[in-house]
């Protein structure tokens, strides 16, 4: 098991260590090497039976297995992410991926960043999309959303992937909850 992972700044070059073990919470959450003790240990809402830990770990890192497809929504919301399938409660949507750096270190108007978290606590490294992501940076907010982002641990590293928490029917808009926190730092931003 690794002793830290790295963390990149905005141009992309290895700055410094992500979850260094002497740093109080990460000796305190003895990062796992097991995936399946991790997910169940720090898992947010759901409970995941070992089958499906094993099927969202292998579509990490490659394309979505659900057809999808960007299309503009409107003058406010600008793009969103469509289904092109009927998508299953529980399956497998896409990963968010981007660049793990540092929070202090995102520009103020970057809206394309999601803070990495383990079990209920902040790390302050986040993934960056803005320059570096998919299609999930694309997916829009609901109060009511049809998909959930699930942290899990591969190696120590955490990777987010989006899961549906319902059934969705082929040509529905994915959405998901960006949370408080993406809100309460848009507001500020603003003022």
């Amino acid at each position: 098991m690794p002793k830290s992972l790295h963390v990149y700044n905005k141009e992309a070059i290895k700055k410094e260590p992500f979850l260094p073990m002497d740093r109080p919470f990460a000796r305190s959450l003895k990062i796992i090497r097991d995936l399946k003790k991790a997910t169940r240990k720090y898992m947010h809402k759901w409970e995941l039976e070992n089958h499906l830990i094993r099927r969202y770990a292998k579509y990490l890192g490659k394309k979505s297995p659900v057809d999808l497809e960007i299309r503009w929504v409107n003058a406010t919301i600008g793009n969103g992410v469509f289904t092109k399938e009927f998508i299953k409660k529980g399956a497998f949507v896409c990963e968010y991926v981007g660049l793990i750096t540092r929070e202090e270190d995102i520009d103020p108007d970057n809206r394309y960043v999601f803070n990495l978290t383990v079990g209920d606590d902040e790390t302050g490294f986040v993934l960056d999309a803005r320059y570096c992501g998919n299609v999930a940076r694309t997916i829009n907010h609901a109060d009511f959303p049809n998909i959930e982002a699930i942290t899990i641990f591969i190696d120590g590293q955490p990777r987010v992937i989006y899961a549906a928490c319902r059934d969705i029917e082929k040509g529905e808009e994915l959405s998901v909850d960006y949370g408080e926190d993406y809100w309460n730092t848009w507001k500020k931003q603003k003022r």
